[in-house]
């Protein structure tokens, strides 16, 4: 297996300079950013502890941030590479308060693997998972299953999954990519769901929309150089905005490129994403559930008692992850 690592992303919403600085340029004091979004729960010491308890094959990771970092982080691990984000987004875009820039730009961070796998900081690594999960042969194993875009854009979000699809639409026939990797369309590994559902979308002339699982997503980083090229304008125009826009297109756009190239290994995907605001039982239930390798815990606009409920998701992970790290100081 050739070397695969693990990008995350990390912001400290609380760091007074950081807060500063994004305020310098907002408009009118506003922004597309909700400020709940950026609260810490104080869970990145479980996230490294998954990683090094449950994928202790990854190479490196990449720790992108700011410039903020926890203070209990040993930033001198072997496996750790810190990574600011004017260390590899180009400085006209810097600084950047959107996380479209700081992830469509991922493949320019400096000695990363052609073969990696994205994680938010959300997203934790809660039992065993082998290598060729991520990839096989070399390539990202993943689930092409075909979905019409159904969300409103009242939001900002509904606007960049239709940028994405308007993109793979631009570049891509559905009809020849169906042809020529049919087999990956519909793989027997799929459920009937899946299978359902691309039969039906494969009778629109274009690509509909595809359905996404908030979870980490193994990449190539020769697919975002590709994307890069092809689409030049259309990515310069995202890493220019300081915040979200309705023009913007994300990272699910590199997923979906590499998904209508045939360029993965068919496979469906193991875990669950949740909001934080869940009723406390369901919370327990995903974060003990020895069926979920991997959990997203979703920030929630809900209104929610912030500091009993984040007592008590920490509280959970340390029966699953109760072990410190050599990640960690103390």
């Amino acid at each position: 297996m050739d070397d695969i690592d693990l990008v995350v992303t990390w912001v400290d919403g609380t760091d007074s300079s950081w807060i500063s600085l994004r305020r310098q340029y907002e408009i009118d004091g506003k922004s597309n950013n909700s400020v709940i979004f950026y609260r810490d729960w104080e869970l990145m010491r479980y996230w490294f502890r998954g990683v090094e308890r449950n994928l202790p094959w990854i190479r490196k990771i990449h720790f992108v941030t700011w410039g903020h970092l926890p203070k209990w982080l040993n930033i001198s691990h072997p496996k750790l590479q810190i990574v600011k984000h004017e260390d590899y987004i180009p400085s006209e875009f810097c600084p950047s308060f959107s996380s479209h820039p700081i992830e469509l730009n991922m493949h320019r961070i400096k000695g990363l693997s052609e073969r990696f796998i994205y994680a938010n900081d959300d997203m934790f690594f809660i039992g065993k998972i082998e290598p060729d999960y991520y990839f096989k042969s070399g390539l990202p194993c993943d689930c092409l299953c075909l979905r019409p875009i159904t969300e409103s854009c009242e939001d900002g979000f509904g606007h960049i999954l239709w940028n994405n699809i308007a993109c793979i639409n631009r570049n891509f026939s559905m009809g020849d990519c169906m042809k020529e990797n049919g087999e990956k369309w519909f793989s027997e590994l799929y459920p009937d769901v899946v299978m359902d559902l691309n039969r039906t979308c494969s009778a629109f002339h274009n690509f509909p929309g595809f359905r996404d699982e908030h979870l980490p997503i193994p990449f190539l980083k020769s697919t975002f150089e590709e994307v890069c090229e092809k689409e030049y304008r259309l990515l310069r125009r995202t890493s220019g905005h300081k915040f979200r826009s309705n023009e913007d297109v994300s990272v699910w756009l590199m997923r979906y490129w590499q998904l209508v190239k045939g360029e993965f290994v068919p496979r469906m995907p193991k875990g669950i994403a949740i909001t934080v605001s869940e009723p406390m039982n369901v919370l327990r239930d995903a974060i003990l559930s020895a069926e979920n390798p991997v959990i997203c815990l979703n920030d929630s606009l809900d209104e929610i008692d912030f500091e009993e409920r984040s007592q008590y998701i920490r509280s959970l992970f340390e029966i699953i992850l109760p072990e410190m790290s050599s990640f960690e100081l103390y």
